[in-house]
């Protein structure tokens, strides 16, 4: 996985079901399963039950066969199936929205309850009952758990008691207080246990709940555990920060576990990144150096542990609700960003599989943006993990990884230069004007600077007029910088331009004190005045040399054996390999197999030398 050769590609949990199948041998399967170098794969019950018996076994035998090829677990960071595991933990480690109290005695033998408001319930939930003592605090540590089956009128409940060995109890009038869990359905084809979600605010001077997630997995993955030939672990839907609010229901989120909706929930649910640091950082020190650690990263929301990290994985690419490859320098950025700042050795992926839909299944992409996608991780030295099958081709036999051969090869070779960009047909330096409100800005040559004040987010207007409608690109060598508490944990912060007007092209990259050379790309913008807006969650933000230019960008890269070119533009490009002025000796040298192309608007081509 850490040479240089091109391109890279594992399996991504399509892998799991043969597996897990008994009637399937090992050899059989393992034979099935052994082009690509290595693979992402389920292998405990945290969310799918039954991964950690037939499965688990093939996998720990495949890396012990293989050790030349990667291993790593795919573990829900966000919530998990209460029956594994659930002595690991609190009840106060979960997550739970406001709740509501009983208004009369319940004995052992109810299950059906009267409380003061059963409109805070939805039918099914999970809800965690909890002993009230005399002062009014709530004894979270006897807390029973318990399906709700059912709610009639008002205050009226009917459950499921004592669930997951916990212990019904006598609770005297108005002397119990009910909540609903915070989770997500059940995943796993059959089941209905709905997932629990962490709850990464409860921080304790003893660790809390991050270090219990910590010890329980290395109850797995540390030495001479079940996974320990694994190369590491990879955190699936792993949130930098979680809202106040759920979109399942408008009762707000008790993250402070009292009962009660007030400030005390916004203050701890400002922790929960610092419980997502503690977790990480604790199953780093634990791990050791010598193992990987990978969360989710295409999105704001997920993780920005880069000094934790070895890097992430991009569900569908560049964002998973982008499906139309709009936020193609976003994509760029971010992941070149993590590649210069995560943990050694880097390593991200992509999963290149069906796309999501908001209005119904997901969906396989047309080819042109397989290959688009395809061409953003060979540029940015991003692994590929083929999770579908495009039509006529087999999932670990797409051309682009195959090359001239029978099967997948690294037919590119070594990279012999990092991602460049063609010169545009009118290279026209666009002139700008910048308003800014409520912050202090200072333009010092090629240097902008921004600073916020009032605790506002810095959000700023480059205004510029365009003599016809095209394609821009911003660039600039972006840092930034946070105080108080974001300074002290070293956070990184965000930036984003977008048209005003155009939210689909919203494109951002990660910036930190050092420069980092950053692009945005924007496509079809009118003739006339246009207006970008910056935003950033920095208190301070730096632009050096920060210029807009007009033309279609077409980013390509230079392989020992081959070329990559992208069209990330909306319209068809005629390109001349006469172009690639960089890199003329080696052209003339080898020579190419095309010499003028037409790309396709958002495709790519990959082509071999002679």
């Amino acid at each position: 996985m850490f040479n240089e050769h091109y391109p890279k590609a594992i399996y991504f949990r399509n892998v799991e079901n043969s597996a897990a199948n008994t009637s399937i041998s090992y050899e059989k399967w393992a034979k099935r399963w052994s082009k690509l170098d290595g693979m992402v794969v389920k292998a405990l019950d945290e969310e799918i039950p039954r991964r950690s018996e037939e499965a688990q076994k093939k996998f720990i035998q495949y890396k012990k066969d293989n050790p030349e090829k990667l291993m790593l677990l795919h573990f829900n960071g966000n919530a998990r199936d209460p029956n594994f595991d659930l002595t690991a933990f609190y009840p106060e480690d979960w997550t739970y929205f406001v709740g509501t109290y009983s208004a009369d005695v319940i004995s052992e033998n109810d299950s059906d309850i009267t409380v003061r408001d059963a409109s805070v319930f939805r039918t099914l939930d999970d809800i965690a009952i909890v002993p009230v003592d005399l002062k009014g605090n709530l004894d979270w540590k006897n807390a029973e758990q318990a399906k709700l089956t059912a709610v009639s009128g008002k205050n009226k409940l009917t459950v499921n008691r004592g669930l997951f060995n916990t212990k019904i109890k006598t609770y005297a009038k108005g002397r119990a207080y009910l909540a609903a869990h915070v989770s997500q359905p059940a995943i796993a084809p059959g089941s209905d246990q709905a997932l629990w979600r962490y709850n990464f605010t409860n921080i304790t001077p003893q660790g809390g709940m991050p270090i219990r997630l910590t010890h329980n997995l290395m109850e797995y993955l540390g030495s001479d555990k079940s996974l320990s030939n694994f190369d590491g672990v990879e955190f699936d839907v792993l949130a930098d920060i979680r809202g106040l609010k759920h979109p399942s229901r408008k009762t707000p989120i008790d993250y402070n576990y009292d009962g009660k909706a007030s400030k005390l929930d916004v203050d701890h649910q400002q922790k929960y990144s610092q419980g997502v640091h503690l977790f990480l950082s604790s199953l780093r020190s634990e791990l050791g150096k010598d193992k990987l650690i990978l969360a989710d990263g295409n999105e704001a929301n997920q993780q920005r542990e880069f000094s934790v990290l070895n890097g992430i994985e991009s569900e569908t690419w560049p964002s998973h609700w982008d499906p139309q490859v709009e936020q193609w320098s976003s994509g760029i950025n971010r992941h070149l960003f993590w590649k210069s700042r995560s943990y050694s050795p880097s390593l991200n992926y992509i999963k290149l599989g069906k796309v999501p839909n908001k209005q119904g299944a997901a969906q396989s992409p047309p080819e042109n943006l397989r290959r688009l996608r395809m061409a953003g991780s060979l540029f940015t030295d991003t692994v590929i993990a083929p999770a579908y099958r495009p039509k006529g081709k087999g999932i670990d036999n797409w051309s682009e990884l195959i090359g001239d051969e029978k099967n997948y090869t690294t037919w590119l070779g070594k990279p012999l230069t990092d991602i460049q960009y063609l010169k545009p047909e009118h290279d026209d330096i666009v002139e700008f004007d910048i308003e800014s409100k409520e912050m202090n800005f200072n333009e010092n040559a090629d240097l902008f600077t921004f600073k916020k004040i009032n605790d506002k987010e810095i959000n700023i207007a480059l205004k510029f007029k365009l003599s016809n409608p095209g394609d821009i690109t911003v660039t600039a060598e972006v840092s930034s910088s946070s105080m108080g508490k974001q300074k002290a944990k070293g956070r990184v912060s965000y930036i984003t331009i977008t048209p005003i007007g155009d939210g689909e092209q919203k494109n951002m990259t990660w910036s930190d004190a050092a420069p980092f050379n950053s692009r945005f790309y924007f496509k079809n913008l009118k003739k006339g005045q246009n207006s970008l807006t910056l935003a950033s969650d920095a208190d301070l933000v730096q632009l050096t040399n920060l210029r807009i230019q007009y033309g279609v960008e077409i980013p390509y890269r230079i392989f020992e054996n081959g070329v990559v070119i992208a069209n990330p533009s909306r319209k068809q490009v005629k390109v001349s390999t006469s172009k690639f002025s960089s890199i003329q000796s080696t052209l003339k040298k080898r020579g190419l197999k095309a010499k003028n192309l037409t790309i396709n608007a958002k495709d790519a081509v990959f082509l071999s030398f002679e």
